[in-house]
This record gives C-alpha cells, structure tokens and sequence, in this order.
C-alpha cells in the first residue's frame, strides 16, 4: 500500500483527496484520517467555498472522514489508513512541487 504526501494548490486539494481515498481502496485498505497542514486546509477551505459557492468554513470531516490538522505539516497533505494498517506497513512518497 502506498500513502502519498503532496502540497497541492486549491484548484487541485479536493482531486488529490478524492484520489487518495481510492487509491486506498483499490489497495484494500480504507481511508481512516485526512492530514492536513495549517497553508493544506486553509487551501481546503477556500476549494470547498467554491466549489459549493459558500464562503469558507470550518470542516471537521470530509466525505465521512476526519480531518487531522497538523501543524507540523505546513502545505502538505495526505490521505491515511487505520494506524493498524500502516503498522502492518506502507511505502510513503513525498510528491514536491
């Protein structure tokens, strides 16, 4: 199974999202948390408010799971199964762009 990080921009957070989410499943896994850095969800925020022509708001969960705000990890996010299923082990790949 493999967790991707990545600091996507507001026009792409809520793909690389949606696409970790599968990627997870098609793995076998379920996606348990969504992780977020501070610049990460203030990005998330802004995508959500437009794409559903709201202003931005707090968000607790996205498509049922829940977000995690780390704030040691600045622009990154990324998509995490269940602590049990990365303690049985996963490959990690940071994307930089």
């Amino acid at each position: 199974m493999t967790i991707i990080e990545h600091t996507p921009t507001e026009a792409e957070i809520l793909d690389f999202l949606n696409d970790g989410i599968r990627q997870l499943q098609e793995a076998g896994a379920e996606a348990r948390y969504l992780l977020l850095g501070p610049v990460a969800y203030e990005r998330f925020r802004q995508a959500m408010a437009v794409r559903f022509h709201r202003k931005p708001k707090n968000f607790e969960l996205y498509n049922h799971l829940p977000i995690v705000l780390d704030p040691f990890r600045g622009e990154a996010a990324c998509v995490v199964p269940s602590p049990g299923e990365c303690a049985l082990g996963v490959a990690t790949y940071r994307v930089d762009t």
